[in-house]
């Protein structure tokens, strides 16, 4: 760089260019937007758009100050509302999209010299992208329902209003009762059954429900199940596509338990890797026969009846049945001990196995219990989790998606059983 050229300067340059840019992307996707129009019809372009945001750049270079802020605005305020005035008047126009976006862009201008570039750059790019979704926001909205949009107002309510005033802490016996964690299960429940709703909705039911069972057992199996089972009880998704997802879930839940051994406790993987793999591999080869199957079955998207998206009853009948089984098994490990590691380990795998397989592996990093029993009690966890969710996809569905659920648990079970058997022998 010439040592003539004064780095201060050259600073303000760069920024004043992130300023041009900004309001010609904004203005170009305008220009581009209302390419049908008349030149008279138009309010402002890609020329206009840029100077504005020139103009709030200079400002902000050669610090004016507030004053000059304010009366920035004011005349592009009162530039915008003229406009809008006069294009009411003559043809009937009341959108302001364009003349918000001016002032906006004024804006951006602005912060760009004003030591928020990275700020004013992200800025100029989503009003760009907002702008330029103007048909398929209104498609979407000619496409929702009165209740869809209730739903999601209710889960909105739901997660933001009433989650973040709940106290953090335990009450009740031995402290198990801990409103903050019960009631993000129930947004957890919520949460899941409205992400399937929509994605059965966009993509069809029968790969709508694959992808909730994956991408929900990351979070939690068992309320995936439950889950889905509503979404077939209320004729959504079919018995076929809700028992793939459940057993996708349940699979990813197996997964999980493997990583979070890896992570604490290597020795207890070693000793119980062979069991998971095999489970892991005989629920991907289930979930994959009965994802083709929900593929060939007659039922038809234009056949189901979309149920209420956001019934929160069966979240918050979950919620305490939650509730009574954190309860019942810190009253185990109160009464049993270490001793009865196996009736802990059954009794939390009742809700949910990631704090049985987090609490016995690393106790036997520690060396407080042997490696194989912290690893039979993980499995046992497993075993009495998946056996719960067949039971809960009986009674929140149906039969049929009871004995689908079902029969295929109690196939992984059995052969994941003769893998330990096996293991055991040859151990």
């Amino acid at each position: 760089m010439p040592d003539f050229v004064d780095p201060v300067v050259l600073a303000d340059l760069r920024h004043l260019g992130l300023a041009l840019l900004i309001g010609f992307l904004i203005g170009f996707e305008r220009e581009w937007s209302h390419r049908d129009e008349s030149q008279e019809e138009k309010f402002a372009g890609a020329r206009t758009f840029t100077l504005v945001s020139l103009f709030g750049g200079m400002i902000g270079v050669l610090g004016l100050g507030t004053g000059f802020i304010i009366a920035g605005m004011i005349v592009v305020a009162a530039l915008t509302t003229a406009a809008y005035w006069r294009a009411a008047t003559d043809g009937g126009h009341f959108g302001g999209t364009t003349e918000v976006a001016v002032f906006i862009t004024f804006l951006l201008g602005l912060a760009a010299t004003s030591g928020h570039a990275f700020v004013a750059a992200i800025g100029g790019v989503v009003v760009a992208i907002v702008l330029s979704l103007k048909d398929e926001v209104q498609l979407a909205a000619s496409r929702l329902t009165e209740r869809e949009i209730h739903a999601t107002l209710r889960f909105l309510a739901l997660s933001i209003l009433v989650l973040p005033f709940l106290p953090n802490e335990g009450y009740g016996p031995y402290g198990a009762l801990n409103p903050r964690e019960i009631w993000l299960m129930v947004v957890l429940i919520s949460g899941l059954s409205f992400a399937g709703y929509w994605a059965m909705k966009l993509i069809g039911p029968q790969q709508g429900t694959l992808v909730t069972g994956i991408v929900g057992g990351l979070a939690s199996s068992t309320a995936t199940t439950l889950s889905l089972a509503r979404l077939h009880q209320t004729g959504t998704a079919t018995a076929l596509s809700a028992a793939a997802g459940i057993v996708a879930a349940n699979v990813v839940m197996m997964i999980r338990v493997g990583v979070l051994l890896i992570a604490v406790s290597p020795l207890v993987w070693i000793a119980v890797w062979p069991v998971l793999v095999v489970g892991i591999l005989l629920g991907s080869a289930v979930c994959f026969a009965l994802w083709r199957a929900a593929g060939r079955e007659e039922a038809t998207e234009s056949l189901l009846q979309v149920g209420n998206p956001m019934d929160i009853k069966p979240a918050l009948v979950f919620a305490g049945l939650l509730a009574l089984i954190s309860l019942a098994s810190r009253f185990g490990a109160d009464k049993f001990g270490e001793s009865g590691l196996y009736i802990i380990g059954l009794i939390s795998g009742f809700a949910d196995v990631d704090a049985i397989t987090l609490a016995a592996g690393r106790q036997a990093a520690l060396g407080s219990i042997v490696t194989m029993t912290a690893g039979e009690t993980i499995l046992i966890a497993v075993v009495a989790n998946i056996v719960t969710k067949a039971v809960m996809a009986a009674m929140v569905g149906n039969k049929r998606l009871g004995y689908l659920v079902g029969g295929s648990f109690a196939l992984i079970v059995l052969t994941g059983g003769a893998a330990y058997l096996l293991l055991r022998f040859l151990g």
